[in-house]
C-alpha cells in the first residue's frame, strides 16, 4: 500500500495544470507590506492570470451546476487559483488554464 502511495502522490502534485514561471512568482511577492504595495501585489496577480473571473464562474457552474457565492483569485506555491465557494461546495480552480484543482463539499 506504500509503494501504491509513493507512486499515486507524483500524478496529483504534476497533475495541476499550468503554473507560474519564477519571476512571474516574484513579481507578487515583498516584504513591504504598505497598502500601496499590496495593492499593486493584487494587480500583478490579475496581470498573469490567463483565465478571468467571468470564465471562472462559468467553470465553477458547469462543475456544480450550482451559482457562485464568493469568488478569490490566490496563489499558493507557483500554482494561481481562483477559491470558489457556491452552495455545497468549494472548489479551486487553475487561473493560468482553467482546469478544476480542487473540489470539496461543504459541510
Amino acid at each position: 500500500m506504500k509503494y501504491l502511495t509513493l507512486l499515486i502522490t507524483p500524478m496529483f502534485v504534476f497533475a495541476q495544470g499550468q503554473t507560474l514561471t519564477p519571476s512571474e512568482h516574484n513579481s507578487i511577492h515583498g516584504y513591504n507590506n504598505r497598502p500601496m504595495v499590496k495593492i499593486q501585489k493584487k494587480r500583478n496577480m490579475h496581470k498573469l492570470h490567463q483565465v478571468d473571473e467571468e470564465d471562472a464562474i462559468r467553470i465553477a457552474k458547469e462543475s456544480t451546476k450550482e451559482d457562485v457565492q464568493e469568488i478569490r483569485l490566490t496563489h499558493t506555491g507557483n500554482i494561481m487559483f481562483y477559491k470558489v465557494q457556491t452552495q455545497s461546495y468549494y472548489l479551486e480552480i487553475n487561473a493560468m488554464d482553467g482546469s478544476v484543482i480542487d473540489k470539496k463539499v461543504r459541510k
